[in-house]
């Protein structure tokens, strides 16, 4: 991973220790507390400070590997949508491309 983190609350934001072009994020929920999210969108803060999104899902569970195409970003944000209780994100983790 270019970085990682962990969190908790409906956003998670990851910063990057430097702008990098990465094709996938990793995804894990503490699932000690039972698996929390219904429904999420990946985003990255790109050039211009705009968020783009990368992905949606439904569900994450023990581990979610979310791919998508290739951007450069300078963080990401983990935004629950829909969820029963509080997210707990285990990990939230930024891969470069390659």
């Amino acid at each position: 991973p270019v970085a990682e983190t962990r969190g908790e609350g409906d956003t998670v934001e990851l910063p990057l220790p430097k702008p990098a072009r990465i094709d996938h994020v990793v995804l894990q929920e503490d699932i000690a507390a039972g698996e929390r999210v219904r429904k999420y969108a990946l985003e990255g803060l790109v050039p211009g400070a705009t968020w783009q999104t990368l992905c949606e899902g439904t569900s994450i569970g023990h581990k979610r590997i979310e791919r998508f195409a290739p951007i450069e970003v300078a963080r990401v944000r983990f935004r629950a949508v829909e969820s029963v209780g509080q997210a707990r994100l285990r990990t939230l983790a930024a891969c470069a491309v390659g």
